[in-house]
């Protein structure tokens, strides 16, 4: 373990902590008690819960090594959280992530061994919560022909609705600076709510009309599969621009000697416009590939999987871009440092590319992560997930 860092900083040190940073972390620590202490009142509290914490906080820290080590543009360390959330409930999964981020920082691990991932704990904090609250709306139980499948629906098209949105502010006005005057921090703020409004006004609105199903709706398994056929070319297109785009992540794959023992994987970071066709083609053929499989059986009920995941890192994004930008420059030392400066070539300043960054990488990462749990509980037998005080919520209706 390495506490080294563990100190105030004093003249011209950088492996320490500033005194607010010192505050911080025992605001973390402090957080961590409350919730372990709520945690213990609570009926989630079993010793399938105790003995799974500690599973769950290894597969973060190891899983998250693995991908700081290769600086892959993505994080894949929240899959024990999600996982303690959906069985545990949100109390156990926001305990995880806390203490996952706390205790992988005084390792000497990559990613880890200074304060760096403490300071995102309660991001991991959030996506236990939510882990556990999307678990309790049924987004790993419900069945492809199940009408509350409509709400799913809904929330997926605000959220397009709200990218869309998004896109469109910074292609015309561009995105407020928050670190800047407190002109750009107010229309920042009015921007977040005019964008958050419209888009749970569209998914209000698509709930009651077009996705309004009654039990047995023969609409609803088509309406699934579309979607999921768009969703599946929609990561398709994330997957492939994030690793062999002319940017992408096999373009930092140099030949650093002092990175991969010097791997030179540039030859696959291909040029547009030839990345994006080959992109779009591929895409093209997991969507249709992604629309058959979802409307055999039961295979649709993946996508409200996909849209907890989403909305997990859409709100993990907000809560890390502030921190990245304000606390580390947008430079965190992780692979997505890589889309921060690729952001920053583009004009955008500080905060707007690592909240980019955010928008680009958390709600893919924790897309996988949803999904890989969903693969996890489906080999788990029913007998040892109805161990976990919400592990009923696991078990398709």
């Amino acid at each position: 373990m390495s506490f080294d860092w563990m100190h105030v900083c004093k003249a011209n040190e950088t492996a320490c902590m500033q005194p607010v940073q010192v505050a911080y972390l025992a605001a973390l620590l402090l957080g961590v008690a409350i919730f372990a202490v709520a945690l213990a009142r609570s009926r989630s509290l079993r010793t399938a819960t105790l003995a799974l914490i500690p599973v769950a906080i290894a597969i973060n820290i190891a899983m998250g090594s693995i991908v700081a080590y290769l600086k892959l543009p993505i994080y894949l360390d929240s899959i024990g959280t999600v996982l303690v959330g959906v069985l545990c409930g949100p109390l156990a999964g926001a305990l995880t992530g806390l203490l996952s981020d706390l205790i992988w920082s005084i390792l000497p691990l990559p990613g880890g061994g200074g304060p760096t991932i403490a300071f995102f704990a309660p991001v991991g904090g959030v996506i236990g919560l939510m882990a556990g609250f999307w678990a309790s709306r049924g987004v790993f139980r419900l069945r492809s022909g199940d009408e509350r499948v409509g709400s799913f629906l809904a929330l997926a098209t605000g959220v397009a609705a709200a990218a869309v949105a998004l896109l469109a502010v910074q292609q015309t006005t561009g995105i407020p600076n928050v670190g800047g005057s407190t002109d750009d921090q107010n229309r920042f703020v009015l921007m977040s709510v005019a964008i958050a409004l419209f888009a749970v006004l569209v998914a209000l609105v698509t709930r009651r009309t077009m996705f309004a199903f009654k039990p047995d709706d023969r609409r609803i398994l088509p309406s699934l599969t579309v979607a999921s056929g768009l969703a599946a070319g929609v990561l398709a297109v994330a997957v492939l621009r994030l690793l062999f785009a002319p940017a992408g992540y096999f373009s930092t794959v140099n030949g650093d000697p002092a990175f991969l023992n010097g791997l030179n994987l540039t030859g696959l970071a291909f040029p547009d416009p030839a990345a994006m066709i080959g992109a779009l083609v591929v895409a093209v053929l997991a969507a249709l590939g992604a629309g058959y499989w979802a409307s055999r059986g039961e295979n649709a009920r993946l996508f409200p999987v996909w849209i907890g995941g989403l909305t997990t890192g859409l709100v993990a994004a907000s809560m890390s871009a502030p921190i990245a930008a304000g606390v580390f420059g947008g430079v965190t030392g992780g692979g997505t440092d890589a889309l921060v400066a690729l952001f920053r070539t583009l004009g955008l300043n500080v905060f707007q590319s690592a909240f980019a960054q955010g928008l680009t990488s958390d709600p893919l990462d924790k897309t996988i992560s949803y999904t890989v749990v969903f693969l996890i509980l489906a080999a788990l037998p029913v007998s040892v997930r109805a161990m976990f005080s919400h592990g009923e919520e696991t078990v398709a209706e």
